[in-house]
């Protein structure tokens, strides 16, 4: 946790070294139908994820901080919080972020992780596409011989939106072995390929309300899911 404090107070001395103005904070919760993460099931009945975020944007940079908590609803049962701060310049993205699991997340008992992420936007108005690679870099992640396993994740975002409609294509891989946390004992292995569809949408000036399906294949298991979600969210200026 102290990694993550550090990292965020940074990113965060960055956002108030600009003016003080163009602030605001989001408050909502997302329900979805199950939880899969990064191509794998993590609870397979409904699921809660009330979120909270500061915003701040300014011309070409922008910086947020945001905590969330994962509840799966049949067992009444905590899955996981996520606290994290990113700051971004001119499509260039870092992010940290701490991530506290529940005992049955399903993937080797996870108590805390803490994981930095780089990503870019392309800079072509014809393919509005990201690419991140996030790598775990403290925290209870280890192969099965004790070794850190450092397990890192590739994943490249295709979005399309026209109007309040959005429609997302992502591919997600593994770049070499991190036999707990992604059960990829190999190099590199695609994990998630996912489409998604939404349609945001708008309650007054400031509550939205994006209703999603989306279908995911894990190649590496072949498994298959279907999952649909809605939020709710309010947005205010400080």
């Amino acid at each position: 946790m102290r990694k993550f404090f550090v990292c965020a107070a940074l990113l965060l001395a960055c956002a108030f070294g600009a003016a003080a103005q163009d602030w605001s904070v989001s408050a909502g919760t997302e329900a979805a139908t199950q939880y899969v993460w990064r191509g794998y099931a993590i609870a397979q009945s409904p699921t809660i994820v009330p979120t909270v975020t500061l915003n701040y944007e300014k011309d070409d940079f922008s910086f947020e901080a945001g905590y969330c908590s994962i509840t799966e609803l049949q067992r009444a049962h905590y899955l996981e919080m996520d606290v994290w701060a990113a700051a971004t310049f001119k499509g260039i993205t870092f992010m940290a972020l701490e991530q506290g699991c529940g005992n049955n997340l399903g993937l080797g008992g996870y108590d805390d992780n803490f994981e930095l992420t780089l990503a870019y936007e392309l800079p072509f108005e014809f393919l509005p596409a990201s690419i991140s690679w996030n790598t775990f870099v403290a925290g209870d992640d280890f192969n099965l011989d004790g070794s850190r396993a450092f397990s890192s994740y590739i994943e490249l975002n295709v979005p399309y939106e026209y109007k309040d409609f959005s429609v997302c294509a992502t591919a997600g891989a593994v770049p070499y072995k991190s036999e707990i946390l992604y059960e990829n004992e190999g190099g590199f292995n695609l994990i998630n390929l996912s489409l998604r569809t939404g349609y945001k949408f708008t309650v007054g000036d400031n509550f939205e309300m994006p209703l999603y399906a989306q279908y995911t294949y894990n190649p590496l298991f072949k498994d298959h899911f279907f999952m649909l979600g809605c939020s709710l969210t309010y947005t205010f200026d400080l």
